[in-house]
């Protein structure tokens, strides 16, 4: 059963704090009466339900925001392909700790960026229109916003974004978006029970309620908080993270100044001890430096240690795995709309890379795989914008899957 936003509203007061940045920005949505004029010091901010954006959850391995618009854009470019001069950028970060940076990539087409400035001004802060409900979820969960003859949804993992979707009316309406959601998250492997789904309405909400719930999601969601959309926000964030990366390209070069004459030190060190030591004894000294181990036979115990790292699992012979991609690719039904980018082989593990309309489509083919000798493990699946699916699906031999 859906939770429709409007009873919602009525039950639950907001009792969440506003962040301190919110005391200075209005929020509104498309379709309700502004009645004031914003004061000095304030900014507008709106909920808008976006036809062309689509977002991308990310996880890299570094704790700053050291070139993290790069990391991004090198992620998601085989996705964007073409498209991606024509679409806006804002990276959202989430979480950050020493050794990871977590968020979601969001794009948008420029072109209808500069609509909405056209219409609302070049100074206000653009938002995707769920965005304000998060805190309804808890940040987990699916929030549906109707505005209008359309629909758009965000489906939310701890505040971070995972999929968002527009539709018009006549795809269904609001709840067959909500079914389409939870269909998508079913077919990755996840799930969205129907507690955590909220529907709102526009016509519904009134600017009260919207910015009550507003300011209870900034407080509790910093990375929304900071989120812009616009192309002014846009501009910000890609100068603010340039500066950063001067800031610290200046202080790398510093640090392999001194680090460059702690090795030359350590090196003479190290000559120093070992140059008397007869050279019978050098090849054992020297695997015992290496590997924190002694050996008698340092050149077998090498090789053995080699052949443990290139592995010894089932290998799949370039011949065989065409052969039986091919016998497969041929048992699938008659009009089943799919198309292969790429093939990547590896005596050990093929990954296959494609497109498809949907989720159905690349089941039918992991089918068809799992039938003709191979163990298939789906890998990403990503929404492409306009529509479509990008994925990857991983093929070992015999059903040993790596």
């Amino acid at each position: 059963m859906l939770i429709k936003g409007r009873n919602l509203m009525e039950k639950i007061a907001f009792a969440a704090k506003p962040a301190a940045a919110s005391n200075k920005i209005k929020f509104y949505h498309l379709s309700c009466e502004k009645g004031e004029l914003p004061l000095a010091g304030e900014t507008e901010a709106y909920f808008i339900p976006f036809r062309t954006a689509t977002v991308f959850p990310f996880s890299f391995p570094f704790g700053r925001k050291v070139n993290l618009r790069n990391a991004v854009s090198l992620t998601f470019r085989p996705v964007l392909g073409e498209q991606e001069s024509k679409l806006s950028l804002v990276p959202q970060v989430t979480e950050q700790r020493v050794n990871l940076t977590r968020g979601a990539a969001w794009f948008v087409a420029k072109e209808e960026i500069s609509e909405y400035e056209e219409l609302l001004g070049k100074k206000s802060i653009f938002l995707p229109a769920p965005a304000a409900f998060a805190s309804e979820v808890g940040g987990n969960g699916l929030i549906v916003w109707h505005e209008g003859n359309s629909s758009c949804a965000l489906w939310l993992e701890d505040y971070t974004p995972q999929l968002y979707r527009y539709a018009p009316d006549p795809e269904g309406g609001a709840e067959a978006l909500a079914q389409w959601m939870r269909s998508y998250a079913s077919s990755i492997g996840k799930e969205i029970p129907a507690e955590d789904i909220r529907i709102f309405c526009s016509e519904d909400v009134s600017l009260g309620e919207l910015r009550r719930a507003a300011a209870a999601t900034f407080a509790a969601a910093p990375g929304l908080a900071h989120l812009d959309l616009s192309n002014r926000g846009a501009s910000m964030a890609e100068r603010y993270e340039a500066f950063f990366n001067t800031a610290f390209r200046s202080i790398k070069i510093a640090s392999a100044a001194g680090l460059m004459f702690f090795i030359l030190s350590l090196v003479i060190l190290i000559q120093n001890k070992y140059m008397a030591e007869s050279f019978a004894a050098a090849p054992s000294e020297v695997y015992r430096l290496a590997m924190g181990e002694v050996s008698r036979s340092p050149l077998a115990s090498i090789t053995k240690r080699m052949r443990l790292l290139t592995g010894g699992g089932v290998q799949l012979t370039l011949e065989g795995t065409l052969a039986n991609f091919g016998a497969a690719w041929k048992t699938l039904p008659a009009g089943t709309d799919i198309k292969v980018d790429a093939i990547r082989y590896g005596r050990e593990r093929t990954e296959i890379e494609g497109q498809a309309p949907k989720t159905d489509n690349i089941q039918q083919l992991r089918d068809a795989l799992a039938k003709n000798g191979f163990a298939v493990k789906l890998g990403d699946v990503q929404q492409i914008p306009g529509g479509g699916m990008r994925f990857t699906l991983n093929l070992t031999e015999g059903g040993r899957e790596k």
